[in-house]
């Protein structure tokens, strides 16, 4: 039986799970699924053998087909027209059976919003319920013949208010088992101001409004019902260079100078290692109001999630009464220190 709340890892790549942490996970999202052609294809896929394996450690483990990641198009196209939507719903079900995945999540980046460079319309909008609709129509059909729950879902952004106003979001909380907020990279774009990318709370000092909270509350404003929310956590940092010291002097909501802008900061294994750091010069800090960490060594600034962090995060989770927490993305941490730490805050 799944647990409450669930936590879900995304899975990327070539990055094999442990069987340990088999045991933790309730999910596995496989990212990605694309559409080639107006189909939906894992053409490209390598290491989804070890998807059988883990659910032999974890009998109880789900894991999801994720479609589409950031840049990946034709999401527009495939939704325009009705023999379009069936012909990409039958393959991604197909796919879905031949795999044995217990469900779709659906990771369009984004309806109508062309900023990763991929195709999009504002019909988008629409045409996404419609997709979502069928999907769903075919699962419960699916279900009907095998007994078997399948769960359909979508990730969205949180970074900026639009996110809410790109989807039906009230009638896709109608049918939709959850959706996955990504509560992070939510510092990104044109700020030139250092501040979180995945902070649980938004701090006053900040010159922005992004939070997890804030976007909780936004979706749920929108139509959403809390239960079937899930939060985001980053097993990633995000970083800018040349950080002046601030008000506070730890680089914390302080000018940079965008030389490399936004920078991919590493995984959660590097960015915590003393090592690392040492040899770097970097300060561990916390925000206690915003519950994020963040290093400082005087030029380059980092935000990122660690173990403290994230079990803030689940912990309000089950405070608001929200499906679960994932994060992005599994490899991030060859410690295993994160996905321990969401474990123990939420029993």
């Amino acid at each position: 039986m799944e647990r409450k709340p669930f936590i879900a890892a995304y899975l990327y790549g070539e990055t094999r799970i442990t069987p340990e942490d088999a045991k933790i996970l309730d999910r596995v999202n496989w990212a990605f699924g694309l559409c080639v052609d107006g189909k939906c294809s894992g053409a490209h896929w390598k290491g989804i053998g070890q998807l059988k394996t883990l659910k032999a450690a974890n009998p109880h483990l789900k894991t999801i087909l994720s479609v589409g990641g950031w840049g990946a198009g034709g999401y527009s196209d495939a939704c325009l027209t009705p023999r379009g939507r069936e012909k990409f719903a039958q393959s991604a079900i197909a796919l879905m059976v031949e795999h044995d995945f217990d469900g779709v999540d659906m990771d369009w980046e984004y309806p109508c919003c062309d900023d990763a460079g991929i195709d999009a319309r504002p019909e988008d909008k629409f045409n996404f319920t419609k997709m979502m609709w069928l999907l769903r129509a075919k699962m419960d059909a699916l279900t009907l013949l095998t007994g078997r729950k399948y769960h359909l879902s979508m990730a969205v952004g949180c970074g900026s208010p639009r996110y809410a106003h790109i989807m039906e979001l009230a009638e896709l909380g109608t049918f939709l088992d959850e959706i996955n907020l990504m509560s992070y990279d939510m510092r990104q774009g044109t700020s030139e101001i250092t501040g979180h990318h995945t902070n649980l709370f938004n701090n006053p000092a900040d010159d922005r409004v992004a939070s997890a909270k804030y976007a909780i509350d936004l979706f749920i404003e929108h139509g959403v019902p809390v239960e079937k929310l899930v939060i985001g956590a980053a097993f990633y940092g995000r970083g800018w260079t040349g950080v002046e010291p601030g008000e506070g002097g730890t680089g914390l909501h302080a000018q940079s100078a965008r030389t490399p802008y936004n920078a991919y900061g590493g995984g959660y294994a590097k960015l915590a290692d003393p090592a690392w750091q040492k040899e770097n010069n970097f300060t561990r800090h916390w925000d206690d109001i915003a519950k994020a960490p963040y290093l400082y060594n005087g030029d380059v600034f980092i935000s990122y999630d660690d173990p403290e962090s994230v079990a803030h995060k689940i912990k309000y989770v089950m405070e608001r009464g929200m499906k679960g927490l994932m994060y992005w993305e599994y490899g991030g941490d060859s410690t295993g220190a994160m996905l321990r730490a969401m474990d123990t805050a939420r029993k």
